[in-house]
């Protein structure tokens, strides 16, 4: 099943590789912007320390308990029966599968991702973190101004994608970024791996590597512009505005 999230607490699930959607319920209509698999659960975060989890493939949701009321989350990924959640005030952890979340640390971030037993995360003026399970977490290397709004895993490479097309690549678990060309200069939200391929959208764009060591890319598409991309059952599906 692919979920999608969005404005409004809208839900969206497939379970023909993309090709219908139905309504799902999520029991908000606060925005929200990122969504993680794990643990046999989907779990949602967003607006206004939105977060909501389901074990229905969609479906229906129930809200996460958490302290904060104020922060944006936009960010989450599960790895090791762990969710993380980042934000634009800080990091969360979950336990048990998105029903309770603790604070951990301070951190201005736009997106997380798991690998290699390691979650790496990117955010505002280029900023990276590492954790090994998502208790404690460690400043990365800083090797670009802009903002990083995705970050994906694979083939034991992470790669994070930015503002007027930055795209930062590292093959230590998040230990170290290199820049690398784009090929753009419009902004990218997101990026996935699959098919021994990165994929990542944004304004008017798509590009993909030209294989699965994400130094080269190329340009795909620049009409169409996507806020999320994502990869299973052998297929890249990609979602945007309207």
């Amino acid at each position: 099943t692919f979920v999608a999230v969005g404005e409004r607490g809208t839900v969206r699930t497939s379970s023909d590789n993309g090709a219908t959607w139905d309504n799902g319920t999520s029991g908000t209509t606060k925005q929200l912007q990122e969504i993680a698999y794990g643990d046999s659960t989907f779990v949602t975060v967003g607006q206004s320390a939105t977060n909501l989890y389901s074990s229905d493939n969609g479906a229906t949701w129930s809200p996460g308990a958490t302290t904060e009321t104020t922060p944006i989350y936009y960010g989450v990924a599960n790895g090791d029966n762990v969710f993380a959640a980042v934000g634009n005030v800080n990091i969360l952890r979950s336990t048990d599968n998105g029903s309770t979340w603790t604070t951990i640390t301070t951190a201005n971030l736009r997106d997380v991702a798991f690998g290699n037993s390691t979650f790496v995360a990117c955010g505002a003026d280029g900023a990276t973190y590492t954790s090994a399970n998502g208790s404690s977490w460690t400043s990365g290397s800083t090797v670009t101004s802009n903002l990083l709004n995705g970050i994906t895993f694979g083939n034991n490479i992470f790669i994070a994608v930015g503002a007027s097309g930055t795209l930062i690549r590292s093959t230590d678990n998040g230990s170290n970024f290199a820049v690398r060309n784009s090929q753009v200069l419009t902004n990218l939200y997101s990026i996935a791996y699959g098919n021994s391929k990165f994929v990542a959208v944004g304004s008017n764009t798509v590009i993909a590597s030209s294989d699965n060591t994400g130094l080269t890319f190329g340009i795909k598409e620049t009409n169409y512009s996507f806020n999320d991309v994502t990869f299973g059952n052998g297929v890249f599906v990609a979602v945007g505005q309207d």
